[in-house]
């Protein structure tokens, strides 16, 4: 029969061990690959046909800094029809030039419909880099329903 040991090691010697560990792996370095970019520019609608501003916030930066990400957008139309589409988007740097360009595509929902209903919305892109944390960037949203619509953005993408 085993017996216990008769002086266990006291936690006090224990959980600065353990705090000084976990301190020393906070420290060490990591690269972040989180960014947030906004863009602006110009949205036209077929029906209802409607053109005017328009504005995306997306999770990822300007120039993707990976072969493939993965982002979120939100396009918000600033025209009197107003919608939204919010999707999810895998975007590919294709090199190239100063900075690189990028294209993608995405899927989500969205009410950009003559009804103003919401449904299903598919995205496909591409950027071009034009200065450092800036690119110029083409979109082109279709949604799938039967009163869906197509619309276009260009617009100039600035990472935050």
């Amino acid at each position: 029969m085993r017996t216990p040991p008769a002086n266990p090691p006291p936690m006090r010697m224990t959980r600065p061990l353990i705090l000084g560990t976990l301190l020393a792996l906070g420290a060490l370095p990591v690269s972040a690959r989180a960014a947030v970019s906004v863009a602006g520019g110009g949205y036209v609608q077929k029906s209802p046909s409607a053109s005017g501003l328009a504005g995306i916030v997306s999770t990822g930066a300007s120039i993707p800094a990976v072969p493939l990400e993965v982002q979120g957008s939100l396009l918000v139309p600033f025209t009197g029809q107003g919608g939204y589409a919010a999707t999810a988007e895998i975007r590919g740097f294709t090199g190239g030039g100063f900075g690189g360009a990028y294209i993608g595509a995405g899927a989500g929902i969205g009410n950009l419909s003559s009804d103003r209903s919401t449904g299903t919305i598919f995205t496909i892109f591409a950027g071009k880099s034009i200065a450092p944390l800036t690119s110029i960037e083409f979109r082109f949203y279709k949604q799938t329903q039967s009163s869906g619509s197509t619309a276009g953005f260009v617009g100039v993408r600035f990472s935050l």
